[in-house]
């Protein structure tokens, strides 16, 4: 899979201007489809001083499901040892993001998690996590209480990471449905099963022309795109023209019974995508 190392990229004036026209022509239904670009993002430290960053984008990780931003500045920053009650599901959108698990705080011997890659921190593991030479931004998703607690340090040196805290996908050990990618559209399941009720991630890729037809789930999706501009319409009439650019970046809720359609037109995307299953679809019959 290729991943752009970078998730806070700049745009060409020109191809902002297109799209800003292309947006501005279409308006899509906010009961079915919102979205935030990136310089929409409301984030905590809005002038990034601090070691690390956040974005809240759909709940607040005290109860339900939840999915926000963090972003760790280079320089060493690290936390300390803790644990969360739930399984966390992340994913590296930029730079590199170093991990290690156990109580004895030691990052020089960190694991390396680069631009692309999964991971999961699991429920009560004992983990620590920040970044080193470069920054690392990671959406991270789950059902809460996401709240931290403190782990009791210990000396000694890290040296491998506890499966039962902390597990990991690179890129190039994705499992696709379909391995030749092929197919107009392809998918990878990165955590759960999208199917039945529980948390889930996938990545969905869409060849050059790919357009699913008006549909909806019955509950909220919330996406990220991570390659490519990812084309939305919304409603039961299948419209290409009629559709909203989101670039590479940008955040997407599809709610809930919300009737919509996506899909690629001169270019490859690849959209991450979460929510609490079942994520079944339901066409919506066309005269």
């Amino acid at each position: 899979m290729t991943t752009t190392r970078r998730f806070l990229t700049f745009t060409l004036p020109a191809l902002a201007v297109m799209l800003a026209n292309a947006a501005l022509a279409v308006e899509l239904d906010p009961k079915s489809v919102v979205y935030l670009k990136q310089d929409q993002f409301k984030w905590r430290d809005p002038f990034n001083k601090s070691p690390a960053n956040g974005v809240s984008l759909h709940g607040d990780g005290t109860s339900g499901f939840y999915v926000n931003l963090t972003k760790w500045n280079k320089g060493g920053n690290f936390s300390r040892p803790h644990s969360h009650p739930n399984d966390r599901m992340i994913f590296v959108l930029g730079g590199t993001w170093w991990n290690g698990t156990g109580t004895a705080f030691d990052p020089p011997n960190t694991i390396p998690m680069r631009a692309g890659t999964f991971v999961t921190h699991l429920a009560n593991g004992v983990h620590w996590d920040g970044a080193k030479e470069e920054d690392a931004v990671l959406l991270i998703a789950g059902v809460g209480p996401a709240a931290s607690t403190r782990a009791t340090e210990t000396e000694g040196k890290f040296s491998s990471l506890n499966p039962t805290a902390v597990t990991y996908l690179a890129p190039d050990q994705y499992k696709w449905r379909d391995p030749f990618n092929k197919s107009p559209t392809n998918q990878v399941i990165l955590y759960g099963d999208p199917s039945k009720e529980g948390p889930y991630m996938v990545i969905n890729r869409f060849s050059p022309g790919a357009f699913s037809r008006p549909h909806f789930h019955p509950n909220d999706r919330f996406i990220t795109v991570l390659k490519g501009i990812w084309w939305v319409g919304s409603g039961p009439k299948f419209d290409q023209n009629n559709t909203v650019p989101m670039p590479t970046g940008t955040f997407v809720t599809h709610f809930g019974r919300g009737i919509h359609f996506d899909g690629a037109k001169d270019e490859e995307v690849m959209v991450l995508i979460t929510g609490m299953g079942p994520a079944t679809s339901t066409q919506i019959k066309q005269d």
